[in-house]
């Protein structure tokens, strides 16, 4: 996700954590590069990530998208981000979130996008449906 040249919030999807697991509990984990640029701080955080969390995420925000009401978050199970985009007035939208170091404890990094233009959502939403094309969700919990 970005919102100018110089803040932004970008997710790349480097492969799955367990090649070839066929579960649910273990064949979900990908491994991401989070590369963040907000205010003064840049910085990349390598993270484990669920499939099932990009997908209902997603579908959080094609809501979002579709109603310009409320909000969609992405909550990570080992907590590496934490990331809400809420509706605000005028067509814009506010985006907070947190990063982490080390999943579930270390430094965090909290941070505000606010008054981001609504138009983004589109090609956020097509990036998120190219990763859940690429890497789809595996069996059921």
């Amino acid at each position: 996700m970005s919102s100018t040249e110089v803040e932004h919030l970008s997710i790349t999807v480097l492969g799955r954590e367990h090649a070839g697991a066929s579960d649910y509990w273990d064949g979900n984990w990908i491994i991401c590069m989070i590369s963040a640029a907000v205010g003064g701080f840049v910085g990349d955080i390598r993270a484990s990530l669920r499939t099932d969390e990009i997908r209902r995420f997603n579908e959080d925000l094609k809501t979002l998208s579709q109603t310009l009401s409320g909000s969609a978050v992405l909550e990570t199970m080992e907590q590496w981000i934490t990331l809400t985009v809420q509706a605000a007035s005028r067509g814009r939208i506010e985006i907070s979130g947190e990063l982490r170091d080390a999943a579930g404890n270390g430094n965090v990094l909290s941070f505000e996008l606010p008054e981001v233009d609504q138009t983004y959502l589109g090609g956020w939403i097509s990036s998120l449906d190219d990763i859940e094309q690429a890497y789809p969700v595996i069996g059921r919990p």
